[in-house]
């Protein structure tokens, strides 16, 4: 997932797509509290794209210098520097003290170069899920009998708007990857059970799809409750594609909950996960 906001902070943090250096003031933002975990915020700014970037120009984008403070209503707590080679930005902040819970308000200020972000969230409640099947994996009508889709039932009784996103892996792998779909939601959803499919399908080097869910495999799930904030910008960034859009710069259209003209997101989040065998 690292890599694809990357790649959405380099389409989405200039005004103009075809401007050959990009302005380097911008501040992206991919922050996270989670229950019983504490905040993560990862803070980057944009690159000058110049068909290739080599890898000191990624290393200096990663905002290290920013003093990032959290409030939970009764903690203020100063977020410290941490490392993770596993992902992008390897640098990031995190909490010692406050972790996520269920009815707090986190508040979110970010102080660089003379500039304060600020932001806010709260902690969804997680998915309630009724139901986890499999169905036959169906391409242009043909039916590949070794391949499956999940069909994931959700308790809808409530009927309140709730927000979603889908990370999947084989138990093989080492890193989480989108599912398809990788975000959903229950808006105009009045049934008390909402069914959703979910594939996990990769491209090879001639653009074939591989269907990664083959009969006998031990895949692990994880169904994220977010929040609607996190939801719209991944929306506004064409959810799973993985591939710069062609076109004009997204950069007036993207909704962030973060002020000041920052891009990304501060989210409250709620996982469940599950560890399943294809049938």
């Amino acid at each position: 997932m690292k890599k694809f906001l990357f790649v959405c902070m380099l389409i989405c943090s200039c005004t103009d797509y075809d401007t050959e250096t990009w302005n380097s003031d911008s501040l992206t933002v991919e922050g996270q509290i989670e229950t019983d975990k504490f905040a993560v915020i990862r803070l980057t700014n944009s690159l000058p794209f110049k068909g290739i970037i080599d890898s000191m120009e990624v290393a200096k984008s990663m905002e290290t210098k920013a003093k990032v403070e959290l409030f939970d209503g009764e903690h203020t707590e100063i977020l410290t520097l941490k490392r993770d080679d596993s992902s992008f930005p390897f640098l990031y902040y995190r909490s010692n003290i406050i972790k996520g819970e269920i009815g707090k308000e986190y508040q979110l200020s970010i102080s660089i170069r003379g500039k304060e972000f600020l932001s806010k969230t709260t902690v969804p409640e997680k998915a309630n899920v009724l139901d986890i099947g499999f169905s036959e994996w169906t391409e242009d009508g043909i039916v590949f009998p070794d391949f499956k889709d999940i069909k994931i039932i959700i308790d809808n009784k409530t009927l309140k708007n709730k927000y979603f996103k889908i990370l999947i892996k084989n138990e093989k792998e080492n890193k989480f990857e989108f599912a398809r779909p990788f975000i959903f939601n229950t808006e105009n959803i009045y049934t008390e059970n909402f069914p959703v499919v979910v594939s996990y399908v990769k491209f090879d080097d001639d653009g074939k799809k591989e269907n990664q869910l083959r009969v006998g495999e031990i895949i692990e799930l994880k169904i994220v409750a977010i929040t609607k904030a996190q939801f719209d910008f991944w929306k506004s960034v064409k959810g799973d594609a993985t591939s710069l859009l062609e076109g004009a710069s997204l950069a007036n259209q993207v909704p962030t909950n973060i002020s000041n003209g920052a891009f990304g997101y501060w989210s409250g989040e709620n996982a469940v996960s599950y560890r399943v065998q294809i049938p």
